[in-house]
């Protein structure tokens, strides 16, 4: 639903026009936001700008006067309607996205209830928020391309608080298991299937393989079998982060099917894996193919090919040499890309 850049275009066109000098940011987004804290903070620690943090649900902290908003994902009543009463004194707002919110609504695949809650924002808010909106800074280049006609669109990839990649940490102790893992979200429902003759052909040839899933009761049902695979319920964000730094991993797995929504995604899945200290084996194409070379940082396989996944996997357990390489290469990537706008809001010294 909503693929070509026409629907879009007739659903979502920024309409906001604003000609004021910015004196302060101020960012919008829910409690606990990874988009926020992956796309901003730590950019916004070089502002050149007072900036402020605006929760859903809450009144803005701060006057909107000569402001730029950045809205991160979600509006809600409350601050759009703040946001509509202040619009001639907005110096300027950016959409920050990073999932297609409107390919959510038709994408089967995804969780019923996730689509309900997509639906009920989009059709509630997403003509008045474009009355308001100037930009969009948007988290893929598919995505980008899907909004290209809605206005001004950027492009924007993560930028997190600096964390140890794994060339820095120290080394596995080659007397523990070796371990594996996938931490797909509710999102990544299919991905779970997919993975399953793949896990179930490793945990019989490896007895000396670990795994560990994030799923609720119908993956630990579908994983039951499999003695050495430990299905998880989600973290909290502070909690997945604190768990980044005291848990190691050896391997990474990062399958992306080709549905509506997931070819919009980012390629946020790589700092995961190198946030846990593995290296990975990720979908090749977009969005991966613009951070991971493959055998140097990580592997690239054909997301239609499960027995290449599990040749993949058998090549990393086997060689120990190999994986330790391509583990030691997994690096900050060399180009991230940041829009014009808030670059200019950024300290001359920090652009880069």
């Amino acid at each position: 639903m909503l693929e070509s850049v026409s629907d879009y275009a007739a659903f979502f066109r920024c309409s906001g026009e604003y000609d004021r000098k910015p004196v302060r940011i101020v960012v919008l987004a829910q409690k606990v936001s990874p988009t926020r804290d992956l796309y901003l903070r730590r950019r916004l620690a070089m502002a050149r700008l007072p900036v402020h943090y605006w929760t859903l649900g809450e009144n803005c902290p701060v006057s909107l006067n000569d402001a730029f908003v950045i809205v991160v994902r979600y509006v809600d009543r409350t601050s759009l309607a703040q946001i509509e009463e202040e619009r001639r004194n907005l110096s300027g707002l950016a959409w920050l996205l990073d999932d297609d919110v409107a390919a959510a609504l038709g994408d089967s695949d995804l969780p019923l209830h996730y689509r309900a809650f997509m639906a009920h924002f989009w059709l509630r808010f997403a003509r008045r928020l474009a009355g308001v909106t100037s930009e969009i800074w948007a988290a893929s280049d598919v995505l980008a391309d899907r909004l290209a006609q809605s206005g001004l669109v950027s492009r924007i990839d993560p930028l997190p608080e600096a964390f140890a990649l794994p060339a820095e940490r120290d080394e596995p102790d080659l007397g523990q298991p070796l371990r594996v893992f996938y931490h797909g979200q509710k999102t990544h429902r299919p991905e779970r299937e997919w993975l399953h003759p793949v896990v179930k052909t490793i945990h019989d040839r490896y007895p000396s393989v670990h795994f560990e899933m994030i799923g609720d009761a119908a993956v630990k049902a579908k994983y039951r079998e499999l003695d050495r695979v430990l299905v998880t319920p989600a973290f909290t964000w502070p909690d997945y982060l604190a768990r980044s730094r005291a848990t190691r991993f050896d391997i990474g797995l990062a399958p992306l099917l080709s549905t509506p929504f997931n070819r919009a995604r980012s390629w946020g899945k790589y700092l995961d894996i190198a946030r846990f200290g593995a290296v990975g084996i990720y979908a090749e194409g977009q969005p991966y193919d613009r951070v991971v070379r493959d055998g140097e940082n990580g592997l690239l396989r054909s997301a239609q090919d499960p027995d290449a996944w599990i040749d993949a996997l058998a090549l990393l357990i086997e060689d120990h040499a190999f994986r330790k390489r391509l583990t030691a290469g997994v690096n900050w990537p060399a180009e991230i890309a940041l829009p014009d706008t808030l670059g200019d809001l950024l300290r001359e010294d920090s652009r880069g």
